[in-house]
């Protein structure tokens, strides 16, 4: 029967796109007769009026009605009555019990839904279940000061892996999985890019689920975390899913892929005109660069101001004349530097992405671009004096809770 609900859960994402002149009304009452058309499909036997119900199979009916009102994106009172009718009627039907849990979570009623889903974990552990009060848990954190927040974290995580120890498919779960990671990143100082890679790789799974591969969240979050490692090209892709996923702009996907449509516009024209420099100038700024023996060496031709939270972007000229971009993160939104500013690199990491194409208007196709990526400002000097800590400022980026 959870097949039902699934289908269901699809035929209210892809309704606007597949109806784009549709109110939210009417696409709220289209869901509700689909639920119908649903239960008639799937309870022959309880919706017949040629026999007497028993308890047991009102309370399915009710469950599975409650069900189909509970798909409606907002908080529906009549899926609450029929679904608190049902477990009152059926006590020990974990499955009503979950639902419940989510349809009282929509009304931010988390300490009832908490026991709701608790009630259900009793009856039967399932991963739907360990990842609903998870997700539960995640939200009460935010109302608690750290450490407390960091404990409830915690524990969500621990009922997450035991999620995908029992069912690895489930996409939900994978999906908290790979946010938890993305929120651990975003909230510690951590630069290591490999620990982003494991969230792209569970994020990947759970897009392996029917129900998850149309949530634009997911490739929300999956944008983001390409965006900071800067694979530019799959940053694109994936954004413009979000926005096929996000037919009525509700989580600002449009705007979003236009910010980072931009951001890549302005870097890889920046970079294509040297900084705007002149030639004579760029020529005595390349002869004023020595050789070093601690780091790549460039001269600072251009800063390229965009809207993006991070990074800082600059324009650089090395010694032998070759101009790169230079993106710098975890530091002060009003860290810097100016024209002509000598900058020390000790470990640069250098990027490129060949035959990238911008869609714009118009389009942009853009042969090879150049950069180097610096994941700290203490991996630099700055006309020699290495840079103080007090310019840190730990990345942020945010995420959806489940």
């Amino acid at each position: 029967m959870e097949k039902y609900k699934n289908e269901l859960e699809i035929f209210k994402r892809m309704y606007f796109k597949n109806y784009p002149t549709s109110s939210k009304d009417e696409e709220a009452a289209a869901v509700i007769q689909k639920g119908g058309e649903f239960i008639q499909e799937i309870l022959p036997t309880i919706i017949s009026t040629s026999r007497a119900y028993d308890t047991n199979q009102k309370a399915l009916l009710l469950a599975e009605g409650g069900k189909m009102y509970n798909v409606l994106e907002d908080y529906n009172e009549t899926a609450e009555k029929m679904l608190s009718k049902s477990v009152r009627m059926n006590p020990k039907n974990a499955d009503a019990w979950h639902e419940l849990g989510l349809c009282v979570m929509k009304r931010r009623d988390l300490e009832f839904a908490q026991s709701c889903f608790k009630i259900a974990l009793g009856i039967s552990k399932t991963a739907p279940i360990l990842t609903s009060l998870a997700v539960a848990m995640r939200l009460v954190a935010l109302e608690h000061p750290e450490p407390a927040q960091a404990e409830i974290r915690t524990k969500a995580m621990e009922l997450i892996i035991e999620a995908r120890r029992l069912d690895s498919a489930y996409g939900p779960a994978n999906i908290a999985f790979a946010t938890g990671l993305f929120y651990c990143f975003f909230s510690t100082a951590k630069v290591e890019l490999k620990f982003l890679d494991k969230v792209i790789e569970n994020y990947k799974k759970a897009l392996e689920c029917e129900l998850s591969r149309t949530d634009p969240q997911v490739y929300i979050n999956m944008a983001t975390c390409l965006k900071f490692m800067e694979k530019y090209d799959e940053a694109l892709a994936v954004l413009q899913k979000a926005v096929e996923y996000d037919p009525r702009n509700e989580l600002e996907t449009r705007e979003k892929l236009a910010s980072f449509v931009s951001y890549l516009s302005k870097f890889t024209d920046a970079i294509q005109k040297k900084g705007k420099m002149k030639a004579k100038r760029m020529q005595e700024m390349i002869n004023e660069l020595k050789k070093s023996s601690d780091g790549f060496r460039a001269k600072i031709i251009g800063n390229i101001g965009h809207d993006e939270t991070i990074p800082v972007a600059l324009v650089g000229v090395d010694a032998a004349g070759e101009v790169y971009g230079i993106t710098i993160y975890n530091c002060l939104s009003n860290f810097g530097f100016v024209i002509g500013d000598t900058v020390t690199i000790a470990k640069p990491d250098f990027r490129e992405i060949k035959n990238l194409t911008i869609p714009s208007d118009p389009e942009i196709h853009v042969d090879s671009v150049k950069w180097i990526r610096v994941a700290t400002p203490t991996q630099m000097k700055k006309n020699g004096v290495p840079l103080p800590e007090s310019v840190l400022a730990r990345a942020v980026a945010s995420t959806q809770t489940k």
